[in-house]
């Protein structure tokens, strides 16, 4: 077309997306002005015309000059958050495919030169024009431009106020609409391709029977109701050789969202890049592969930090205190080796709080066959391509109706899901189970609830119970790789006291009858039998909390070995004890183990 349009009759403004196109949220129905589709600026007038955006001046003879700024652009609302802070323009314009695209832009973009938005801005498809003048008077029509409504804006995805916020629309009915703002530069890699049978026919079903697939899948569904139940965040780790399927169940959990080879990310990036990762997830899943590549240094805080739900706080340019990043998720996890593993390599040890926030599970389902149990008639290997190829080319409508069902239902759900999670709970966590195993257990039980609620509401086309049968594998999995019901910590203590006097008991220390000739150097304490002949080892103060003790708390320590019995207390009832007769030739203080340690049936 290559004629300006008249201005539209006052009281129906022009719109260039209609309302019911893509599920782009329109807010139409400004009020009237006067040419409302021109705008005077500086000496000319912006233009807005189906051909796109012009600034319009005047020579001296009168005669129209036009200057082409962008195609077709409708700045729909004025944006803000709910302290009237951190405002914004909400903009809508068609590629040339004459695809719908929605942006609530931060104003702080167009500080310098608005580069930053012009970029966004062709990425998705809007013409600009090449002049600085041209780039320059976009900057100045996105700020101008007249509108009368107003929007509210979140800068995190997810739940907000019983609405589900996505990148491209708000799913819930509220009294104002709410928008996703980003200032970040970190793209949602949420998606539609195909359609929910599509991906029910050719994802969902040969998921079917294969307990890390269908478990995978359940996590995607899962991360959307730590909210609703109030779960805290945490993460599940699928731990195999190359090869052995693990990658593919990724894929699967990432295809309920979005497109696989975007949504997945890589555990190879930066604290701050993974706070902005974590938060982009808020209200969902994040997949991070390759656990293996991560800094050893950084990876079990990089764990925690994700299942806390906090990064740091950092300053401001101005030296003010910058609100840190806040989210709730759950996030999945794959790579050839574990946390502890990992952080083996720099010398750290994990400690229970960071294992239990991932847990680890083994991708092998014991069939001979990696993480496969089920093949539907193909090799491993065939089977594992052929899921991946379907999910690149049907993904993120399971996602997609998951939530408007969840949206539509959430009043009612809560404490039907909570019964559900303590059944599951009850039901397959061992009675001795420690706290430690139970909260794990409540985060498996939380993948299986919601693995039969997308089936129970025609999203998978599973069979009943088959989410529950895959977390219940995946949990027993875990939990044999945990190494028991017991308490985590309290079992690396022991192990660690073990372990000590294994490697030195007969180097470092000296029998407390020892003569002159048969002393020892760098003694870590002392040895005796007791009146019935037991061995007993007592360990010097210094030795014991450096050494014996290093990377716990000693009084932890000790209250371990008392709790077990394994450490004798003085009469007094404190946990060292005086001894007289030592080589040092004074009474000297020393924690006294018994050798019953080493019979015990935790080992």
């Amino acid at each position: 077309m290559n004629t300006t349009p008249e201005p539209t009759p006052a009281g129906k403004p022009e719109h260039i997306l209609p309302p019911e196109e893509n599920n782009v949220i329109i807010l139409s129905k400004q009020k009237a002005r006067r040419n409302e589709n021109i705008l005077a600026y500086e000496d000319g007038q912006f233009h807005k015309t189906r051909d796109g955006i012009f600034y319009v001046t005047k020579d001296s003879n009168n005669n129209e000059k036009r200057q082409f700024i962008c195609s077709p652009l409708n700045v729909v609302a004025d944006t803000r958050d709910e302290k009237s802070s951190e405002w914004g323009r909400l903009l809508e314009w068609k590629d040339r495919d004459s695809k719908a695209h929605q942006w609530a832009m931060p104003l702080e973009i167009l500080k310098e030169n608005g580069a930053d938005m012009r970029g966004e801005l062709l990425r998705q498809g809007l013409r600009i024009g090449t002049s600085q003048k041209a780039k320059n008077l976009l900057s100045a029509y996105i700020q101008t431009w007249p509108t009368d409504r107003k929007a509210l804006c979140v800068d995190r995805l997810g739940w907000y106020d019983g609405q589900y916020i996505l990148p491209d629309k708000s799913i819930g009915e509220t009294e104002e609409i709410t928008v996703f703002q980003n200032s970040g530069y970190l793209e949602p890699a949420y998606s539609q391709t195909g359609t929910l049978q599509d991906w029910k026919d050719n994802v969902a079903a040969l998921a079917a029977g294969n307990s890390r697939m269908v478990f995978a899948v359940s996590c995607a569904f899962a991360s959307t109701l730590s909210d609703i139940v109030g779960m805290e965040s945490g993460g599940f780790h699928f731990r195999g050789s190359s090869s052995s399927g693990k990658t593919t169940a990724l894929h699967l959990a990432a295809s309920v969202f979005g497109q696989p080879s975007r949504y997945i990310r890589l555990w190879r990036t930066t604290a701050n890049g993974l706070e902005g990762l974590a938060a982009l997830h808020n209200d969902s899943l994040l997949i991070l592969d390759e656990l293996s590549q991560a800094d050893p240094k950084e990876a079990g805080e990089a764990a925690y930090m994700l299942a806390n739900g906090q990064g740091k706080t950092r300053a401001t340019r101005t030296g003010a205190a910058r609100k840190a990043a806040t989210w709730r998720l759950m996030f999945l996890s794959a790579g050839e080796e574990n946390l502890t593993a990992i952080m083996a390599r720099a010398g750290k040890k994990t400690n229970a709080g960071q294992e239990i926030r991932l847990a680890d599970i083994d991708s092998d389902a014991g069939m001979n066959m990696g993480a496969f149990e089920t093949p539907h008639g193909y090799t491993p290997a065939e089977l594992s391509v052929k899921l991946k190829d379907h999910a690149a080319k049907y993904h993120g409508t399971a996602g997609r109706e998951w939530i408007e069902k969840l949206v539509a239902m959430r009043g009612k759900i809560p404490q039907n899901l909570k019964e559900q999670i303590d059944r599951f709970t009850g039901e397959f966590a061992p009675k001795e189970a420690s706290g430690q195993v139970i909260r794990v257990a409540r985060r498996f039980a939380l993948v299986a609830v919601a693995g039969e609620l997308a089936t129970c509401w025609g999203l998978t086309g599973w069979k009943e119970r088959e989410a529950i049968t895959a977390a219940v594998k995946c949990f027993h999995a875990w939990l044999e790789g945990f190494g028991g019901t017991g308490n985590r910590e309290e079992r690396a203590i022991l192990e660690q006291v073990r372990g000590f006097i294994e490697q030195h008991g007969a180097s470092r220390f000296e029998d407390l009858k020892a003569t002159e000739e048969q002393r020892i150097i760098n003694r870590a304490g002392f040895f005796r039998f007791n009146k019935d002949g037991e061995k007993e080892y007592l360990v010097l103060t210094k030795p014991y909390s450096h050494e014996v003790c290093a990377g716990f708390d000693s009084k932890t320590v000790s209250g371990v070995l008392m709790k077990h019995g394994y450490l004798i207390p003085g009469k007094n009832g404190k946990t060292a004890q005086s001894i007289n007769g030592t080589s040092l030739g004074k009474t000297t203080r020393c924690y006294v183990i018994s050798s019953k340690l080493f019979d015990s049936e935790d080992r």
